[in-house]
């Protein structure tokens, strides 16, 4: 596996990527006195031994698909014809499984303003249906503005739910923990869940619990409250909200800060939801351990392949599907 790592800078920014799972392994910002660090958690030494991204179960930075999050009972039924697969979490399938397109090689294309990836996978490959063509573009511009751009089509009816899992730490040191962060999140309610985090069918509002961040608050101030028991912390999709309705209309659904370096980034998706993930699970893997990065993944609701009244991620043969996520990283004084 011929693995390789491209760097791309702009100004006081950059960002790296490796071709294997289109994998963000640095986005590099200056702090609040121009000390520039990565503030992201990437898999160490991947170009030299890329077990360390096939081997594990943690996502570091890679491209997530054809279905991020989970699949409820590793299964779904689409156009009469079920498709099934080895489960990964539990009974469930988390993140397409081993064969997802985070484990394949893509090809890497220099742009003016970053990298174009590309890859095609058939149902041979993945157990999805029909051969699916995937590009993300990757771009980052001198005032701080990283952009991910993804674009797919398929030969069949196709779920289609891409997203990164690029964890977060704007200390940009990884052996700090991330329970002092400040976020603000633009959601008034989270996906109901059941047993393995699957969704239960409920839109639950997040008034008086310990999802609200409609005011800021830091990461740390509730996350043992008995709500997240289950998840051991965040591990929830927020509906983004948006003025004009639940579409997809671009809009932003976070903001985070970092009182110490004065690190600041926002977030913003033309997708239903993200998921806020806090590290929950990290036990000291890549030596990062646990609670000390944070993901913000723009997708499609959990399990709505299952669920005909979620938002449908569905790409019909003809149609092209597009969405963009924005970080856009700063300092305040």
């Amino acid at each position: 596996m011929n693995v390789k790592e491209y760097t791309f800078r702009k100004g006081s920014y950059s960002f790296s990527i490796l071709n294997l799972g289109c994998a963000v392994t640095s986005i590099c910002t200056p702090d609040r006195d121009g000390n520039v660090a990565n503030i992201t958690l990437p898999f160490p030494g991947a170009v030299e031994n890329p077990e360390v991204i096939t081997g594990s179960d943690k996502f570091f930075g890679l491209t997530v698909g054809r279905f991020a999050n989970r699949i409820g009972g590793s299964s779904f039924v689409l156009d009469g014809k079920r498709y099934s697969f080895t489960p990964n979490d539990g009974p469930n399938f988390l993140h397409s499984g081993p064969k997802g397109i985070w484990s394949r090689i893509w090809n890497i294309r220099h742009m003016d303003d970053g990298f174009l990836c590309s890859i095609k996978v058939s149902e041979e490959e993945d157990g999805f249906p029909g051969t699916a063509d995937i590009r993300v573009r990757f771009s980052l511009s001198e005032d701080g503005v990283f952009r991910i751009h993804y674009s797919a089509s398929c030969t069949e009816r196709c779920p289609m739910n891409l997203t990164n899992h690029t964890y977060f730490n704007l200390t940009g040191d990884p052996s700090n923990d991330i329970l002092g962060h400040l976020a603000i999140i633009d959601s008034h309610n989270v996906v109901g869940t059941g047993p393995g985090l699957i969704p239960d069918g409920r839109i639950v509002p997040v008034d008086g619990t310990a999802w609200d961040f409609t005011s800021e608050n830091t990461f740390g101030s509730r996350i043992d409250a008995p709500e997240l028991t289950p998840a051991r912390g965040y591990d929830h999709a927020y509906v983004i909200d948006r003025i004009d309705g639940p579409g997809r209309g671009f809009a932003r659904f976070i903001r985070v800060r970092e009182p110490r370096s004065g690190r600041v980034m926002q977030a913003f998706t033309d997708l239903p939801a993200f998921h806020l993930y806090t590290g929950n699970f990290l036990n000291g893997e890549c030596g990062y351990e646990r609670r000390h990065g944070f993901c913000l993944e723009s997708e499609f609701y959990p399990d709505c392949v299952n669920r005909p009244d979620f938002p449908s991620c569905i790409v019909s043969p003809g149609e092209l599907f597009e969405s963009t996520t924005v970080y856009h990283f700063y300092t305040e004084a």
